[in-house]
């Protein structure tokens, strides 16, 4: 396994990032796809820009392991809105080439809060949509990341269902637990569709237990990567068992500097594996 950290984590810009990661010792970056424009004309991560992005990545030594779409979150390909749907697919459309120009293997399609998948009708939705992105990610190269509340059966059977080697589940070892699952069985469980993964902490509380419907989400990085409950050697030894061979992100909290603590979270994924 690789270890990578968001650049949302290292708190810079695009710029600046892969220096900062290069030295702390991080192996990869998730790039940050705050709003659409970001890879329009004018943009960040315009056209314009990517060679430039690509260069400087490589001249720190850092791969860009993936683009974090966060701005789906507001609308995806789940969503019973037809509009928004099709909006959703043309801006994955722009993040695979977007992937593909700068050399970033996966593209995170993320499923949470207007974004959330709900119910059989959901899930449908998903995959047609799924299935007309496959053939454009699959002719880039790049591997279209869905990371949601899903519960691991489902997962398997959207992934089964959408039958695309370029089709995988991003999956976070923190969220589910916000919501009740077991990461160490879900780590086991979806070996071989687990396509990049992030590292992050949850503290359990008194309150209830998280769920789908009433996730726990403030409960997660309230302490930093190995000081809470998430059992990060238990998931490393369960995704190492199952195959995984890819990149391990940090989307961890800030405790005393910024550079302290993604230090920190390195030092604690590697004494972890």
């Amino acid at each position: 396994m690789k270890f990578g950290t968001m650049q949302s984590v290292l708190k810079c810009d695009i710029g600046e990032v892969f220096h900062r990661a290069a030295a702390l010792g991080y192996h990869s970056v998730e790039l940050d796809w705050n709003s659409p424009a970001d890879a329009l004309p004018g943009g960040r991560m315009s056209p314009s820009m990517r060679d430039m992005i690509r260069m400087t990545a490589r001249t720190n030594g850092i791969t860009i392991a993936s683009v974090a779409a966060h701005f789906l979150n507001a609308a995806n390909i789940a969503n019973d809105d037809p509009a928004a749907v099709a909006n959703a697919i043309l801006n994955i459309k722009r993040g695979i080439t977007l992937c593909a120009d700068i050399g970033a293997g996966v593209l995170l399609v993320p499923f949470f809060y207007d974004a959330e998948i709900v119910g059989e009708a959901g899930i449908e939705r998903l995959v047609r949509a799924l299935k007309t992105l496959a053939p454009d990610a699959e002719k880039a190269g790049v591997v279209l990341g869905i990371e949601s509340t899903l519960p691991a059966a489902a997962n398997l059977a959207v992934v089964a269902a959408v039958g695309s080697k370029n089709v995988g589940i991003y999956w976070d070892m923190a969220n589910g637990m916000a919501v009740g699952y077991d990461p160490v069985a879900d780590a086991k469980a979806l070996a071989g569709v687990i396509v990049q993964v992030h590292a992050k902490e949850f503290v359990r509380d008194a309150g209830p237990v998280g769920s789908r419907s009433a996730p726990r989400f403030d409960m997660l990085n309230h302490k930093a990567l190995g000081h809470g409950d998430v059992p990060l050697a238990a998931i490393l030894s369960a995704l190492r068992s199952g195959g995984y061979t890819g990149h391990v992100v940090c989307e961890t909290g800030t405790f005393g500097t910024v550079s302290a603590s993604a230090a920190a979270d390195l030092a604690t994924l590697r004494a972890a594996s």
